[in-house]
């Protein structure tokens, strides 16, 4: 693994990283954490490893991963810029997931012991502390009904447009970014195969919705992109019949809903 400890970053510009409100005049703000770089490829943390630290990515794109023993990767998520990592160690010692670099990447390294500690310390540090938790557990709950309850082109249609937002509250823009993941590491993310996800990709480009071009996405018709999020999902019939083909955003809702469905099965 490759470190870099020579930069610190102090509880303030973390605070700022986070997108958390602290008061200018708070004790905590005088503390200071190092901070980590990684490259593409390398993992910051594996399953079943002693939970010491939170990690804050500073730059840089994520993906955590579970393997089961046949070598089979489930994609949890794609943290990115100003996301927590790590949380998922606090209940048993053990990292519960593994984290890779998707790219060259920097991270804020926040020893737990320091944030207890700071958190008595500080009220207000220990409610930003919580805020920054539920924070991340809203965002799992929004997977969790786009995985359970949307059909395969509303799970694509909600990533793009979740993908988008994301990148918007960081400054940038919403509706052209590129996408570090694979197609396969997305599918992986939302329970479909890697052939619907280009399908979906495609179609959505065939239907003038966005413009894709390897792993640059540009956003043409973000409404277009909503209605299939908004509306009914789509069968398991009509997802594993074959291609998929968009006549029009507005009649996307045409097949009949099915049940919630695990995030590991294609709908």
């Amino acid at each position: 693994m490759t470190t870099n400890h020579g930069v610190l970053v102090n509880a303030g510009e973390l605070a700022r990283l986070l997108r958390l409100e602290l008061p200018a005049s708070d004790a905590t703000l005088e503390a200071s954490f190092s901070t980590r770089r990684l490259r593409e490829g390398e993992s910051l943390f594996r399953v079943g490893d002693p939970f010491h630290t939170l990690y804050v990515i500073r730059a840089g794109f994520f993906k955590t991963v579970l393997v089961d023993a046949n070598g089979l990767e489930q994609v949890l998520a794609f943290p990115m810029q100003s996301d927590l990592m790590g949380a998922d160690g606090i209940a048993s010692g053990h990292y519960a997931s593994e984290a890779v670099a998707l790219e060259g990447s920097e991270v804020v390294v926040v020893p737990f012991s320091a944030l207890s500690s700071l958190s008595r310390q500080s009220p207000a540090f220990e409610r930003a502390l919580f805020a920054l938790m539920s924070r991340e557990l809203v965002r799992e709950q929004g997977m969790l009904y786009v995985v359970g309850i949307l059909g395969a082109e509303g799970r694509v249609a909600a990533f793009l447009l979740n993908t988008a937002e994301r990148f918007g509250a960081l400054g940038y823009s919403r509706s052209s970014f590129n996408l570090r993941m694979t197609r396969q590491e997305i599918g992986s993310y939302l329970g479909l195969k890697l052939e619907t996800v280009s399908r979906a990709l495609s179609a959505f480009d065939a239907a003038g919705l966005i413009k894709v071009h390897l792993k640059q996405v540009d956003i043409v018709d973000a409404a277009g992109l909503r209605r299939y999020v908004d509306s009914h999902p789509a069968s398991s019939a009509r997802a594993a019949a074959g291609p998929t083909r968009v006549e029009a955003p507005r009649r996307s809702a045409a097949s009949a809903p099915v049940a919630p469905r695990s995030r590991t099965r294609e709908v």
